[in-house]
């Protein structure tokens, strides 16, 4: 058997004390009955258990009570045949096998008591100690004083009214009040004194009924509801209309109601009818994390259940107005009507104006859409873009825009941020620019990019200039790719994601003496750059205000490099040469030049290739200067991934036609760039006009 502790002590604790308050009770009637009305029995709970499992079913349990927590012997014993439940729990009454229950004498001394309890012969179980309750036994006596009550020690009342020597006032004080009452009183009316001589007369509280039953009425002695108030109330605090109950995840709970009652006569049942509102708060949105409540409206006619008007106010102070809700307005100064107008050219209005009840209309004559309609309100797609016919904008400065349909010139809008203007066409042009004597195209950004081309066939930038100043992107006397002004960023920033496309194109067949592009400043290409062929070009340096100086770029099959010094020999006729140290880092397959500077060096050599960053020449004669040279072919990460082929058979689709047709007598239309570019052909051989651009090509 496993002990029982804690639950058993605090149960039967409680349980005990139960009995002895009751005991007490029970003993206030009279003195002579006392030891027959105390009950002498002890409600005690506890659980059987057996090896880890509950025993069940009628088992003999032997209670014992000791002065010992451990040991000794018993004090009182008794064996009671107890009914278990499922689960081990049991209540007994200590003292019921005997007549006289519990000795009262156990617990008179005031001396700890300990209870133990042995079930169907086996082990004692840990024992219990009883606390200062079951000492109640004892109480009893507390009502009687030698057996007597206490109204046998109250002096009797003098007989004030007889002859007597003693006054009222001089009468000896027994701190007991000896005075009998006096006054007169109804049935169920609560009493109240009505003077400071012991007189009770009515008060204004009357009770009808007991028990769950009853009912008080004040000024009234027909209470119809527990609290029944005949008068006017002032409540200095507030009124709290709990829960009805508390609320769980599959309902809330509304709270208690406040309730109006109106009473109508109803001539057709000749008879009077009550008509009753309540506010009630209701739970709104039950076991959500926006769980609330809305105060509501609520009504019933004679005895039916008040059901939900519609008017609510939530949590908020909105209100939400009953179905069929109207909002007349009558006299001065309110809204007698309501109307509508709107732009006819785009709306049709009906039912305006609206004078008592009605319905306004407003319809479109042409739906907004993003797509080219005529007369429709342009309505942006979900990235922002439309599709429009001709958009000009007009002014009496020097720029203008101009903008055709998709299949010519298309515009779209200027950022102050951001692009400074983006320009898209499906097959013609983006964007075309024309002035007389100011810029065709100016894009300016504060923060970004002033103009981006983008192409999915043809040039992203396309400039035609007739003159002598540049333009966007060139084809003509200064065919010149972009005119791209910035003092802390770059001029023309040109990418292509396609290895088969141009990032850039810019067209010069020869119409003129000026570059097909011109670039103010340093150009960087993060890529392969591909020539015909290549030169320097500067001012002269003897006349650099009238001539140009220009020279080849050196070239190679392969990615060399080129690298030269001068040393001089030390006294053995030797000298080492210190490279930079990322030179084999960069270089491979290296090759020499020695070259003796002021006397004959026949025997110069390299004494030891390069290595560690170094090499070492010897052979000479000391102080001897040599001039040096050495070569190597990159092959850094770049130039492995991009080696040059020298030799390569053109694309199936650039066969039969030319970088340079014109070398070889043939058209313009035979070049490679027309192969990509079918724009060049048509520009080519087109007369480009002003008025021409805004047309379709």
């Amino acid at each position: 058997m496993k002990p029982l502790r804690n639950l058993p002590t605090v149960v039967a604790c409680v349980l005990l004390l139960s009995s002895w308050l009751s005991a007490e009770q029970a003993a206030v009637s009279t003195s002579t009955a006392i030891a027959a009305v105390v009950p002498r029995l002890v409600n005690f709970s506890g659980k059987a258990m057996e090896q880890g499992k509950p025993v069940t079913g009628l088992a003999g349990i032997t209670f014992a009570i000791y002065s010992e927590e451990t040991g000794g012997s018993p004090l009182w014993l008794e064996t009671q045949n107890v009914q278990i439940d499922s689960k081990g729990n049991y209540t007994a009454q200590l003292g019921a096998t005997k007549a006289e229950g519990l000795p009262q004498e156990l617990f008179t001394s005031g001396e700890a008591r300990w209870l133990g309890a042995t079930i169907n012969g086996g082990e004692e179980q840990a024992r219990v100690s009883l606390i200062s309750v079951p000492y109640a036994l004892k109480a009893a006596d507390a009502q009687t004083l030698g057996g007597l009550p206490a109204s046998a020690f109250l002096l009797a009342t003098p007989p004030f009214a007889e002859s007597s020597s003693l006054s009222p006032a001089s009468a000896p004080s027994t701190g007991l009040s000896t005075a009998a009452l006096a006054g007169t009183g109804t049935t169920h009316f609560v009493p109240l004194w009505i003077d400071s001589v012991g007189t009770l007369g009515n008060s204004v509280l009357f009770q009808s009924g007991t028990g769950a039953a009853a009912k008080t009425g004040v000024n009234t002695t027909s209470p119809a509801t527990t609290l029944d108030v005949n008068g006017a109330t002032t409540l200095r605090g507030t009124v709290s209309l709990p829960a009805t109950g508390t609320a769980i995840a599959s309902a809330g709970r509304n709270s208690q109601a406040f309730a109006f009652t109106a009473s109508v006569f109803n001539s057709s049942t000749a008879a009077a009818v009550n008509q009753r509102f309540q506010w009630q708060a209701e739970p709104v949105s039950n076991n959500t994390t926006s769980a609330s409540s809305a105060l509501s409206l609520l009504f019933a006619t004679g005895t039916a259940t008040p059901a939900e008007t519609g008017l609510k106010i939530n949590s908020k102070g909105q209100l939400t107005f009953a179905a069929g809700q109207t909002f007349p307005g009558t006299g001065k100064g309110t809204v007698t009507s309501v109307g509508l107008s709107a732009p006819s050219s785009d709306f049709t209005v009906s039912g305006t104006p609206v004078k008592t009840t009605g319905t306004l209309a407003l319809n479109w004559n042409v739906a907004p859409t993003g797509a080219n309609t005529p007369n429709a309100i342009v309505k942006r797609n979900s990235a922002g873009g439309f599709s429009s016919g001709r958009i000009t904008a007009t002014g009496t400065g020097d720029f203008g825009v101009t903008g055709q349909t998709d299949t010519v010139v298309g515009v779209a809008g200027f950022a102050g941020s951001g692009e400074g203007g983006q320009f898209s066409s499906n097959t013609g042009f983006g964007l075309v620019g024309q002035s007389s004597s100011g810029v065709g195209i100016e894009g300016i950004s504060s923060s970004n990019i002033g103009i981006i081309g983008v192409s999915q066939t043809t040039a992203g930038i396309l400039g035609i200039g007739e003159g002598s100043q540049p333009t966007a992107t060139g084809f003509g006397p200064d065919g010149v790719v972009g005119e791209a002004l910035s003092s802390v960023g770059t001029g023309v920033v040109a990418i292509n994601t396609d290895p088969s496309g141009d990032a850039l194109l810019a067209i010069n067949e020869g119409r003129s003496a000026g570059p097909a592009a011109l670039f103010i400043g340093n150009v960087t290409v993060a890529g392969n750059l591909s020539k015909s062929s290549g030169s320097f070009q500067i001012d002269h340096p003897l006349d650099p205000a009238n001539k140009y100086l220009y020279h080849s770029f050196v070239e190679s099959p392969d990615m060399m490099n080129i690298y030269n010094g001068d040393v001089t020999l030390d006294e053995k006729g030797e000298a080492t040469v210190q490279l930079p140290d990322w030179f084999e880092s960069l270089n491979q397959d290296f090759r020499y030049q020695l070259t003796a500077v002021g006397a004959p060096g026949p025997n110069l050599y390299i004494a030891e290739k390069v290595h560690s960053n170094n090499f070492k020449i010897a052979g000479g004669q000391p102080g001897t200067e040599v001039s040096w040279q050495v070569t190597g072919i990159r092959h850094d990460a770049w130039a492995n991934a991009h080696r040059i082929p020298v030799e390569s058979a053109k694309p199936a689709s650039e066969r039969g036609s030319y970088i340079h047709p014109e070398l070889f007598g043939a058209p313009t239309s035979k070049s490679v760039g027309a192969v990509h570019h079918p724009m060049i052909n048509r520009l080519a051989t087109a007369k480009i006009t002003p008025a021409s651009r805004l047309q379709p090509q």
